[in-house]
């Protein structure tokens, strides 16, 4: 046999290890291969490939080798034809099989074989013969125990149609996600194994047919078996009889056997995640379902994307397209979508909060897992899904939840752009996930950001060049993912579509920057500039084509100064509105994620546990100081973006203070400590209500014997102090924000100021706690509607969210959310009226409006001088008809 070296490629293929990977293989001296062909009825190009093969590998293989013909049961002149061939061929021998099956065929021929390396490949030869030797070269260099061909890599060439291509990488796709394992290309007919290898593992294959290959590889993986990757050419064979579909079925049915008997982990383990995740569900639609419509004002929002697309698109408040709500429409649209799924009701209209809730959970669990591990993930799973303010908010309608569901989304993308592994799609994702932040509320999407570009640039693995170019790739990703909506809001005409809500400009930079930007942190109303406003809006243009006149002060949502969320300073979010939300193991967190940086601080640059740890610690720390120094308009519920950084450090952090303890580290005293201080910390929010000293007694007695218990017990180890020192701190901890949680989703919530715990709402009276409107005044108005596009015109949204939900029809709420938008003139309101687009009008028996600074009040000076009050049958509201 003439041999000749041919170079390996070594810049295409690919060297797939384990941690765990068994020590390397010796070097084969003198190999011999064995190259098996399957074959079942191949008479027709049996002859021409086993000849083709033999004398391609006679030239160009510098090993001893054989080519073994599996027979796997033909029944046409495929096996007379083998026997001719290995007569007239020195290196060509012929086994029969009785049973058909490709997995037996190989598993039977290598095991019996005394080759060194075992390999076969399909009779088509579909796979360029070039690539053999590259591909079973590491083998004998013991670099690998199996090496495969891959149609899948980047440098593969592969020529095949559609479906197999789809159903191909669908298919191993499925393998990776499901089984963890990194080779790409499970099915390649172009495999190699080194005997030694195959001794040990081919007992072990069950599978006789086509999964044979996926099984081999996924358990030699498992076992850290080196697998090397050759990128290959490939021509598919149209004449290939396998089909294709069946074969995939059956495939994905020995997955699962595979993976579940491979499947080594504890009852515990395996149900750390789903049980959470059911818990929070259930927990989640539990309260959900207490809370009808929440708030009002987004409820009408959902009923109107359930009912009109241009609604949907714009987040109208009604269907007729007069005015938008105060914020971007992620939220209404996600949960319209849901209410055209199911049909307009609460809880088509909650499922997507609750879901939010979950998925925030599931990520969560996976990021801290991928760098922590199985405790860490638990307890930051669990912690999360007993803090307060999500279990209010994953239940409520407001845009929260689904912000905060983006936000974890895009925590757990970046976090895994700094394992080094494809860092532009993860960046690009969390970039995605951040802008669709921004899309749910605006500015408050972009709070982590700072966080995301301080750890990449510090702690990335490439090289600080490739960082920023990554980062500068990320933020186009980021700005296009954040503007998209607001852009389209821009460039749309003001005629086709509705009013910016809650701006005297109708600018939706007005919107952002104003209103819900700075309007918020420095304490104006932020509504746009006042003087005359431009004409804008469907009923404007409904009315007529010419500009608007008249001017009115900004809206807001209530009062200026510190708004509802008490005074600002560095404890604002330990006061009686922020704590019972979120405080409860606020110091824990951060203490946790202190000592985690102090014993982490001489690991590398690119330790990816402590650039984790910094990560969640800036999310958190940004957001405390914006949320205590902003003086504008600030509910307590914001804080529920807070809860992934604060389960993330609590879970990440215990198990750190622990392992302290038990190894009476010099800082162990930290962990008896933070039981005290945590302790105390429950009672003084427990003390705001005042309502449950029962509680406060309780917490106080837990954390004093959790402390002084901790404590004795590092001076005089004894195990039955220790286990009840734990008990009670565990207890300590976590009873009174579990009590909290629990009176929570026990509760009604409704209207536009929620908070957790056992009072409904954080302030009595506030604006659209009503979902129901006077049955008389409804039944009346649609009796008498008369095709007119609004059902009734109100001042506000407070007036029009209860009717329009109790009717199913626009109503329109002429100064947006609390009255004070002037999207109207005079004028343009009596040509509606004129047109027949609108015959009533409700003034609320509280008062009238136009706002608090009477911006609409010509309007409704017009309506009182020339309306004609009727008798609807009821007193909840003065009703006028309106006639030009």
């Amino acid at each position: 046999m003439r041999v000749i070296t041919t170079p390996q490629p070594l810049a295409r293929s690919r060297l797939i290890t384990s941690d765990s990977s068994l020590s390397p293989f010796r070097a084969i001296v003198n190999p011999f291969v064995d190259i098996v062909v399957p074959v079942l009825n191949e008479e027709k190009i049996l002859q021409s490939s086993i000849e083709t093969l033999d004398e391609y590998m006679m030239e160009n293989l510098p090993y001893r080798y054989q080519i073994t013909i599996a027979d796997n049961g033909s029944q046409d002149n495929t096996l007379k034809i083998a026997k001719n061939l290995a007569q007239n061929h020195q290196s060509v021998r012929v086994v029969r099989l009785a049973k058909r099956g490709r997995g037996r065929a190989l598993k039977q021929v290598w095991q019996s074989s005394q080759a060194d390396v075992l390999t076969y490949m399909d009779v088509d030869l579909s796979t360029s013969l070039d690539d053999f030797l590259p591909m079973i070269q590491p083998l004998v260099a013991g670099e690998a125990g199996v090496a495969i061909g891959s149609r899948l890599m980047k440098k593969s060439k592969t020529s095949r149609g559609f479906k197999r291509e789809f159903i191909s990488r669908c298919y191993n796709k499925i393998i990776k996600l499901t089984s963890r394992t990194k080779f790409s290309d499970a099915q390649c007919g172009f495999k190699a194994i080194r005997r030694d290898v195959a001794k040990r593992f081919l007992p072990k294959i069950k599978d006789n047919e086509w999964f044979f290959d996926t099984e081999l590889l996924i358990k030699t993986e498992r076992a850290g078996v080196p697998i090397h990757e050759q990128p290959v050419t490939w021509i598919e064979d149209t004449d290939s009889r396998v089909k294709i579909v069946k074969t995939a079925v059956d495939d994905l049915k020995g997955l699962h056997r595979v993976n579940k008997e491979l499947d080594n982990r504890s009852w515990l383990e395996k149900m750390a995640l789903p049980i959470p995740l059911i818990a929070t569900g259930a927990l989640y639609l539990f309260g959900a379902m207490h809370n009808g419509m929440a708030n009002s004002y987004y409820a009408a929002a959902v009923q109107a994307a359930s009912q009109n697309w241009t609604a949907w698109l714009f987040g109208s408040l009604d269907a007729a397209n007069y005015v938008s709500i105060d914020k971007p429409p992620l939220a209404t649209m996600i949960m319209g979508l849901s209410a055209r799924l199911f049909g307009f009701s609460s809880f088509s209209m909650l499922l997507p909060s609750v879901l939010a809730g979950v998925g925030s959970v599931w990520l969560l669990y996976s990021a801290v897992k991928r760098q922590f591990g199985f405790t860490s993930a638990i307890i930051s799973a669990v912690t999360l899904m007993l803090t307060p303010v999500a279990a209010l908010m994953f239940g409520f309608n407001n845009p929260d939840a689904i912000l905060t569901f983006m936000l974890t989304a895009s925590g757990y993308a970046f976090l895994r752009s700094l394992e080094g592994k494809r860092p532009l799609l993860w960046l690009g994702l969390a970039g995605l996930f951040t802008g669709l932040a921004f899309n749910a509320k605006m500015l408050q999407g972009l709070m982590v950001l700072p966080a995301m570009v301080i750890v990449y640039l510090a702690f990335a693995k490439p090289p600080i060049v490739t960082r920023f170019l990554h980062l500068m790739f990320a933020g186009v990703i980021t700005t296009v993912s954040t503007l998209w909506w607001s852009a389209l809001v821009w460039l749309t005409p003001s005629g086709n579509r509705p009013w910016v809500g809650s701006t005297n400009d109708n600018s939706i930079w007005s919107l952002i920057f104003g209103y819900n930007g700075f309007g918020r942190l420095l304490g104006n109303h932020g509504g746009g500039g006042g003087g005359t406003p431009p004409s804008g809006g469907m009923a404007m243009a409904m009315a007529s084509p010419g500009g608007m006149g008249g001017g009115a002060p900004s809206g807001g949502h209530g009062p200026g100064g510190t708004g509802f969320g008490g005074q600002t300073g560095i404890f604002r979010i330990f006061n009686n509105d922020f704590g019972p939300n979120i405080a409860w193991l606020l110091i824990l967190a951060l203490a946790s994620g202190g000592l985690l940086l102090w014993i982490l601080r001489k690991t590398p640059r690119i330790n990816r546990g402590r650039a984790a740890v910094i990560f969640w610690m800036l999310w958190l720390i940004i957001h405390i100081v914006i949320f205590s120094i902003t003086s504008g308009v600030i509910h307590p519920y914001y804080v529920v973006v807070m809860a992934p950084a604060v389960a993330a450090l609590v879970g990440i952090g215990v198990p750190f203070l622990w392992g302290a303890y038990i190894r009476r580290k010099s800082y162990a005293w930290i962990l008896p400590m933070l039981v005290g201080v945590t302790a105390a910390i429950a009672i003084i929010i427990l003390s705001y209500a005042g309502t449950m000293t029962w509680l406060m007694w309780a917490v106080g007695v837990l954390g004093a014997v959790g402390m002084v218990g901790l404590l004795a017990n590092l001076y005089t180890p004894k195990r039955w102090l220790q286990n009840l020192a734990i008990i009670t701190s565990v207890a300590a901890c976590m009873t009174a924000p579990v009590v909290y949680t629990l009176s929570t989703v026990n509760v009604t919530h409704t209207g536009s100021i929620p908070t957790a715990g056992p009072s409904s709402t954080a302030m009595q009276g506030s604006n659209n706690e009503k979902s129901q409107a006077d049955s008389a005044l409804v039944q009346y108005l649609l009796r008498n509607q008369n095709d007119t596009t609004w059902l009734v015109a109100v001042d506000s949204a407070n007036e029009s969210a209860a009717i329009q939900l109790t009717s199913g029809q626009p109503v329109m709420a002429i100064g947006g959310f609390n009255g004070s938008d002037t999207p109207l003139t005079l004028e343009q309101f009596k040509q509606l009226v004129a047109d027949g687009k609108l015959k009533y009008y409700a003034a609320s028996s509280h008062g009238h409006g136009g706002g608090p600074n009477g911006g609409n009040s010509e309007i409704t000076n017009w309506i009182k001088k020339n309306g004609k009050v009727v008798n609807y049958g009821g007193s909840d509201v003065t009703l006028y008809e309106l006639s030009a």
